[in-house]
């Protein structure tokens, strides 16, 4: 039976820092929301509990990143992006540092949250920032894959976790890749290009379409940065239209990010 997404992610990272012992975890207040609350009770020596001071958390992170830890500062996406944003620019992403930034409650299903919570711009936000890696998972299979690739890849790396349960897009033997898009659809007529929880939303349009005689070919974008570049601008030649869904702004997304390749690549 599939799990929450936030499930998953506290599940392996307590897998990881079974396998890592490097791994070390911070927080903001929210582990028992983002489930890093797995990892303190595995690994108490290993949890760093920062309060409510994201800046902080990610100046500690930073610390220990240039003493060799794997550092995983958790908090929710919009704060990671927003509040602590000089801190990861200056301190994680300007140097290259080896952090790790789960972003927790991405895009506008947060529950209970409101809309204060609701992380829209990470994706622009995080895209931006010089040689941070940037990733939104399609279900708990990539979700765990991707952790591993984060771990495994040397400098800063920002990706998202979805509050809720993804239906499984992938086989269990599926392997994530640093750049590297899924054709989860053939298609003629139209390319429609998911990342995170909306390819699942994608594919059910497809079927929608395909009631209409339309063929929809279905990219997932799980690597958002880099972004493979290759099987979207082939698709937008193939198929001569192309509709983006993220959950999140389209305004320096994945909706810009595929717009730029359009540009330069298949005009």
């Amino acid at each position: 039976m599939s799990e929450e997404m936030r499930e998953v992610f506290g599940k392996t990272l307590v897998e990881l820092g079974h396998e890592f012992p490097q791994l070390v975890v911070l927080d903001a207040d929210l582990h028992t929301s983002s489930k890093a609350v797995y990892f303190k009770q595995a690994f108490p020596g290993r949890f760093i509990q920062c309060g409510i001071a994201e800046q902080n958390m990610f100046g500690i992170a930073a610390g220990l990143a240039t003493q060799g830890f794997i550092p995983f500062p958790c908090t929710f996406a919009v704060f990671a992006s927003q509040r602590a944003l000089d801190q990861i620019a200056v301190s994680v992403a300007y140097p290259r540092l080896n952090v790790k930034i789960p972003g927790s409650y991405v895009g506008i299903p947060t529950s209970r949250a409101g809309a204060s919570h609701n992380a829209v711009a990470d994706l622009a936000i995080m895209r931006s920032l010089p040689q941070m890696r940037v990733a939104d998972p399609g279900d708990r299979r990539e979700l765990r894959s991707l952790m591993r690739a984060a771990v495994l890849t040397e400098g800063p790396v920002y990706f998202r976790i979805t509050r809720y349960t993804l239906p499984d897009l992938f086989a269990p033997d599926y392997e994530f890749a640093w750049g590297r898009g899924v054709r989860l659809r053939e298609g003629t007529d139209v390319t429609l290009v998911g990342s995170g929880m909306m390819t699942g939303f994608c594919l059910e349009a497809a079927e929608l379409l395909a009631g209409d005689g339309i063929s929809a070919e279905v990219l997932h974008c799980g690597s958002i940065k880099p972004l493979d570049e290759d099987l979207i601008a082939e698709s937008a030649r193939k198929t001569g239209a192309v509709v983006t869904a993220e959950n999140a702004s389209v305004v320096g997304g994945l909706g810009s990010a595929v717009a730029e390749v359009l540009a330069e690549r298949a005009p």
